[in-house]
């Protein structure tokens, strides 16, 4: 795998592009705004982006009650440069993350067609849940 940085704080900068990573997702909706993309952000529980240089080349994120439970989102890396181990490695951080900060539950929430790349990753499909 290639090196890249893991930024859990992106700045204003990196935000045009989270925003781009939204919208080849097909997730930015036209009444979606970059102040809304800000607090979206900063209200998740964390927030992790890779990046390449100053590329931003993937991003996820989790949100929690930050007692018990969280839920892994978002998880988007830049078609070109899937299958490089990039989406593996944010969610295991997110995980990790969300386990260091003390929550014992941690699901996902996922976009039809992944459950083989996070089955692969450990997660299970929730019984009378699709």
């Amino acid at each position: 795998m290639m090196r890249y940085q893991w930024v859990w704080r992106p700045d204003a900068r990196t935000l045009a592009q989270i925003a781009g990573l939204y919208k080849a997702a097909g997730w930015w909706e036209r009444t979606d705004t970059p102040a809304r993309l800000c607090a979206m952000v900063m209200g998740s529980h964390c927030f992790l982006v890779a990046r390449s240089g100053a590329r931003v080349v993937g991003m996820g994120r989790a949100i929690s009650d930050r007692t018990n439970d969280g839920y892994i989102q978002d998880v988007f890396v830049r078609p070109g440069l899937r299958g490089r181990g990039v989406g593996a490695e944010i969610v295991r951080r997110l995980a990790l993350r969300l386990r260091i900060d003390g929550l014992g539950w941690v699901g996902l929430v996922a976009a039809g067609g992944t459950r083989p790349f996070y089955e692969g990753l450990g997660f299970r499909r929730m019984p009378k849940h699709d």
